[in-house]
Order: C-alpha cells, then structure tokens, then sequence
C-alpha cells in the first residue's frame, strides 16, 4: 500500500506542473476568446490579437499619433486613473526594455548587521522624482515570490550587490520562489 502511495505521489509531481499551466494557458485563452463573442473556437482571440498588433503598429509608427497621445493624456490627468494607468505603463514599459527599469539585478542586504539579502533590481539611482538629491541612496524593487507585487526599498549604495545574471533569469527565479529547474 505504501508503495501505491509512493507512485501516487510520484505521478502527481510529473503531472501536476504540466496539467496546471495547461489548465491555467486553457482558461486564459478561454477567458481572452469570449471577450469577442464568435462562433468558431478561437477566432475570437485571433481577432483579439490582432487587433492589439494593429494598435501597437499605429503606435510604433505613428509616435505622434494624435488619438494615441490625447488617450494618453487624458489617462495622465484623471485622478484615481492616472495613478493606476501611469503604475502599469512605466512596469510594462521596464518589463519590455523600453525602459530601463528591471535591468541592474541586485542582492540587497536587509542590515549591516545581518547575512540576509533579498533579491532585487535597481530602479533608480538619482532619486530625482522624490525631490531629493540624497547621492547616499538608491531605490531597489524586490518582487514578491509567486506574485506580481513587490516592495520599493530606499537603501544606502553599500546594501546592493550587482548579480551576474540576466534580469529575465532573475525576475524569473524570484517568481517561482527560488524553485527554478537546472537549465
């Protein structure tokens, strides 16, 4: 009986990651299909994405597109929106390079007094945006494992480590809580 445990336990660990990011990609794509209601499975997300090529073309090409700037703007000056709209913006902005803003991976040490470090990225090195021009600090992001949220740190220049890694490897690795496979 201990035996059939055993491989119980056995065939849920070589099943279990595979059958959750299939049901997880499944339910997504279900979820993005349905916002355009057709008939045939998957048109729906095809005209979905579609759509948001042709938009991101526009906007590439068009940099000073009027419709694009004004929405732009107009998400900038609205109260509770603008926080909110600029927050996504400037991390979708980092996260795809168009910004530099996820690309100096760091350990930073919690206290001088302490071995323990979290991993982070640099985010600002100037603090111009605080109105401070304190050259002693620097503000370093630490995602949360197994989340899409994280803490903002101000921490004296000596706390940081630069990693030697890629910050996709990184970002990766803080995600999935330290479990990342041997490549």
């Amino acid at each position: 009986m201990k035996r059939l445990f055993y491989y119980f336990i056995q065939g849920l660990l070589y099943t279990a990651p595979v059958a959750i990011t299939f049901y997880f990609l499944w339910s997504v794509l279900s979820y993005l299909d349905d916002l355009i209601p057709l008939n045939i499975p998957g048109l729906g997300l095809l005209t979905l994405i579609t759509i948001i090529t042709l938009i991101g073309f526009i906007g590439g090409f068009f940099l000073k597109f009027r419709f694009i700037k004004f929405a732009d703007k107009i998400l900038k000056t609205v109260p509770l929106v603008k926080i909110i709209y600029s927050s996504i913006n400037d991390v979708m902005k980092s996260l795809t390079g168009k910004n530099k803003g996820f690309q100096q991976p760091v350990l930073l040490r919690l206290s001088l007094s302490e071995e323990i470090r979290r991993i982070g990225f640099i985010t600002d090195e100037e603090l111009e945006n605080l109105g401070t021009e304190n050259d002693e600090l620097i503000t370093v992001y630490v995602p949360h494992s197994l989340a899409i949220s994280g803490q903002v740190f101000m921490v004296p220049k000596t706390y940081v480590e630069p990693l030697d890694a890629s910050s996709t490897e990184i970002m990766k690795y803080i995600i999935a809580g330290g479990v990342t496979g041997s490549k």
